[in-house]
């Protein structure tokens, strides 16, 4: 008997979306899927997060967007699913086992690998922030970016003899031979990055903006250097969004990016038809505040499902 840390089948779906757990039978351009942890550093990196993927769920019914698929939306200038058709399912969970908890990356990889290659965008509510790699593990068949939005740099090699924890996912994802540009938006205050990490990122081709100069340049002038060849993995710590917005995080930190300054960037990037995948990870349900952060996860995955109604051509990976 498999010991799970929750159920794979949720009681209410994203959007009110059609459940589709065999990943063979999808067949819309978007699919939501739930990755409760990677792997750990303690026992809590299992649990904190967990319930993330259906809190979120539940917050897309609270504020009615489940059922109101036909309601014009100011964001992108229609309604989500102007036919009445969903273009997104949801896939539920990948599976998981307190006993084995390292073998949530190859799931991960698994159940992500088969969306993408069913021509599908994830979206994914992920655990602490070790589950980017696993997302982007499974897009290997093409060239990809990342945007990595988080108050912390993520470029430790290890920690408490660790490599894939939640210290080190964009030294992982750099490693990848089909990882092209990775641009990481938001960073401020102190993490446990070491002046050697930020120069090996530095080093390494990242290129690094701090909160406090996209408060100053403006999200704008960001997205406009991001029209670059291949598709782009976006990936968001719930901590590199302003607490006004993302109040369930473990590491608040005051000045992060503002809704406005996240919606440029996710929205832009829709709209440019790139996004290959859309990663948000550290929500804690049990910290947040009348559900602010899932909502915000919400409109942020709505605005990439209606400004990009057809994501671009794959740029194959031929290194």
């Amino acid at each position: 008997m498999q010991l799970l840390l929750d159920q794979t089948t949720p009681d209410k779906t994203f959007l009110n979306a059609p459940l589709v757990q065999d990943v063979a039978e999808l067949s819309t351009p978007y699919a939501y899927i739930g990755i409760p942890y990677g792997p750990p550093y303690h026992v809590t990196d299992m649990t904190l997060c967990a319930g993330g993927a259906d809190e979120v769920r539940l917050e897309s019914h609270r504020r009615h967007y489940a059922l109101n698929w036909a309601h014009y939306d100011f964001d992108f200038d229609d309604a989500l699913f102007p036919d009445g058709v969903p273009t997104v399912s949801d896939c539920g969970q990948v599976e998981n086992d307190f006993r084995n908890p390292d073998a949530i990356w190859d799931a991960g990889i698994e159940k992500i690998e088969a969306i993408v290659n069913n021509g599908a965008v994830p979206l994914v509510v992920g655990g602490f922030d070790s589950i980017p790699p696993i997302v982007a593990n499974a897009l290997k068949g093409e060239k990809i970016n990342i945007l990595h939005i988080d108050s912390h740099l993520d470029f430790r090699h290890e920690r408490y003899g660790v490599t894939q924890g939640y210290s080190s996912p964009i030294r992982r994802i750099r490693e990848l031979p089909w990882i092209g540009d990775i641009v990481q938006v938001g960073l401020r205050g102190a993490g446990s990055a070491r002046p050697q990490e930020v120069q090996d990122a530095r080093d390494s081709g990242n290129e690094l903006y701090t909160a406090w100069q996209v408060h100053d340049m403006g999200a704008q002038a960001i997205l406009e250097t991001l029209d670059r060849p291949g598709r782009w993995l976006i990936t968001i710590d719930c901590d590199g969004l302003d607490t006004s917005i993302a109040p369930a995080i473990g590491a608040r930190e005051p000045g992060g990016l503002t809704m406005h300054e996240a919606r440029t960037l996710v929205a832009g990037l829709a709209k440019l038809n790139k996004v290959a995948a859309l990663v948000f990870t550290e929500y804690q349900p049990g910290l947040d505040i009348q559900g602010i952060t899932a909502h915000t996860i919400v409109r942020l995955m709505m605005n990439v499902i209606g400004n990009q109604r057809q994501p671009a051509p794959e740029i194959p990976f031929t290194g």
